[in-house]
């Protein structure tokens, strides 16, 4: 990777590839890319919130929000730079070629399976994390 762009990027990308094999419309692919990578890069700051209500014993602020917009600004905020950043104008088209042209290359594989394995390890972080806290939760009340 050259720049926290360039991992943004195929980031999208990967999401974008996978559900345009499944989407009849371009519009559904680009849609499900944009919201589906807007959160995998909100998880990645819930995460570290996380560790640090862990680590600060204050479990409750993890999961016993009674506020749910304390969950919905950050990641409106996240969607709102995800399109700012990639998908206004259509320049997610233009980044999306790119890399379909160096799509053939080893360095383009090593990113690709990169950015996998950070997709699946975030999503398991998430879960553990939240079994964590929940086991907390339930042993303090």
């Amino acid at each position: 990777m050259k720049t926290l762009f360039d991992h943004y990027v195929m980031l999208n990308y990967i999401i974008y590839k996978f559900y345009r094999r499944y989407e009849k419309e371009e519009l559904d692919a680009r849609l499900t890319s944009h919201l589906l990578s807007s959160l995998l890069l909100w998880l990645s700051f819930d995460i570290i919130d996380a560790l640090f209500c862990i680590f600060s014993y204050e479990y409750q602020l993890a999961t016993h929000q009674e506020n749910r917009l304390v969950y919905a600004i950050p990641l409106l905020t996240f969607a709102v730079i995800n399109y700012l950043l990639l998908y206004r104008g259509g320049r997610y088209k233009e980044e999306f070629m790119k890399l379909d042209k160096i799509s053939d290359t080893e360095e383009f594989a090593k990113r690709k399976r990169n950015t996998k394995i950070y997709i699946i390890v975030l999503i398991i972080i998430q879960v553990i994390l939240q079994l964590i806290i929940s086991y907390v939760n339930k042993s303090r009340f």
